[in-house]
């Protein structure tokens, strides 16, 4: 198989093998691309890995629940603002933080995607600010943000995952910077 400029794999598999297949050649260094190819369909229950439905859960509500899905070295890491928690009971402290600082945290789940060894969830994240960005205008304030996480699976836990989503983003919506110029594809 050769690629032109325009080509990525998962657009030439995506079509020949289906999606889930594709992903399964691909591997994980090409699963986030795939995600953008296609159709947007939301992931159903029945396709969700228990522990990516566990996660979702003490994401958003249940820390407790949250760090028992780790191993005892888990790692949840958050790319974009480059910290590292190591640890269910690190992991847990850091979750009960986050229920302070947000309220009405939702996940709205859009694709999963899971090998027995790895699993990709795309997603919208939205909460209300109350005291993360500590600035009087944006409390109370909500943002959603489409963001991805890549799971390391080590049996039935979670070894590591990292979320990866536009921090701009989330500062556009509380009004502390201008959105950017519309982007455009560069031209032939």
């Amino acid at each position: 198989m050769t690629l032109n400029d325009s080509d990525t794999a998962a657009q030439l598999l995506v079509p020949k093998l289906g999606r889930r297949s594709a992903l399964s050649l691909l591997g994980a260094s090409g699963l986030a691309t795939t995600f953008v190819i296609g159709e947007q369909n939301k992931a159903k229950a029945d396709n969700v890995p228990k522990v990516i439905q566990d996660w979702i859960i003490g994401q958003q509500s249940n820390p407790t629940l949250l760090a028992s899905l780790y191993t005892s070295d888990g790692i949840f890491e958050d790319v974009p603002n480059e910290f590292r928690i190591k640890g269910p009971s690190n992991i847990l402290c850091f979750a009960q933080g986050v229920q302070k600082i947000f309220s009405n945290i939702k996940i709205e789940l859009q694709d999963v995607f899971a090998t027995g060894k790895f699993a990709v969830a795309e997603y919208y994240f939205s909460a209300t600010n109350n005291g993360f960005i500590p600035v009087p205008d944006t409390l109370g304030k909500s943002f959603r943000v489409r963001t991805i996480t890549l799971f390391e699976l080590k049996g039935n836990q979670i070894q590591r995952n990292s979320d990866y989503y536009d921090n701009a983003a989330i500062l556009v919506q509380f009004g502390l910077i201008p959105p950017p110029p519309a982007a455009q594809p560069p031209g032939c």
